[in-house]
């Protein structure tokens, strides 16, 4: 009878073992498909330089993050910190920065939801702004500033609602409440 006890202890214990390693494998397989389904559903960067080209080949365009991240379906990569650069090396230059951007690679946009800051040079005079929403379209060559536009431009300080600019022809396509004051 005590021998009976002895071989149904080791055996209760052999079971438990068992049990205890297989619910151990079970928690760690887990634990690792949950982690893999996070790393292919996730893309990001630290420290990127990109490129972006416009239909039209002449405006160069480079922008600068501290880090960008996706999602691996989405149609667009979030920018953090972005810094811009843009030029047409004859008549303009614009560079500028941000908190935060979205840039949308399937329609070719970078839309800026959040006060940017800008300056630069237009026909060798200087120039300085910010605004608080920006699209950038590569296809169209356009930039449209959709909300409390603000530049210091030869001894005048300008103001707008929106305004839509063709960097190609370098002309306003569309505009609302402008107004101009002389410093």
């Amino acid at each position: 009878m005590r021998r009976n006890l002895i071989i149904y202890s080791i055996l209760l214990l052999s079971l438990a073992g068992v049990f205890l390693f297989l619910s151990s494998n079970y928690i760690d397989s887990s634990n690792q498909e949950f982690e893999e389904d996070t790393v292919q559903n996730l893309f990001q960067a630290d420290k990127v330089k990109l490129k972006v080209s416009f239909s039209d080949s002449k405006i160069k365009f480079f922008i600068e993050s501290e880090m960008l991240n996706s999602l691996a379906n989405s149609n667009f990569m979030k920018l953090f910190q972005p810094e811009i650069y843009l030029s047409d090396e004859m008549d303009f230059e614009i560079s500028g920065n941000s908190k935060n951007a979205f840039f949308y690679y399937k329609s070719n946009l970078i839309e800026f939801e959040e006060i940017i800051n800008f300056s630069g040079s237009f026909k060798e005079n200087p120039f300085s702004g910010s605004s608080e929403k920006m699209i950038i379209n590569f296809s169209e060559n356009t930039i449209e500033v959709s909300k409390n536009l603000k530049i210091n431009y030869l001894n005048s300080f300008y103001t707008a609602d929106s305004i839509k600019i063709d960097l190609s022809e370098k002309i306003i396509l569309d505009s609302s409440n402008i107004k101009f004051r002389e410093i």
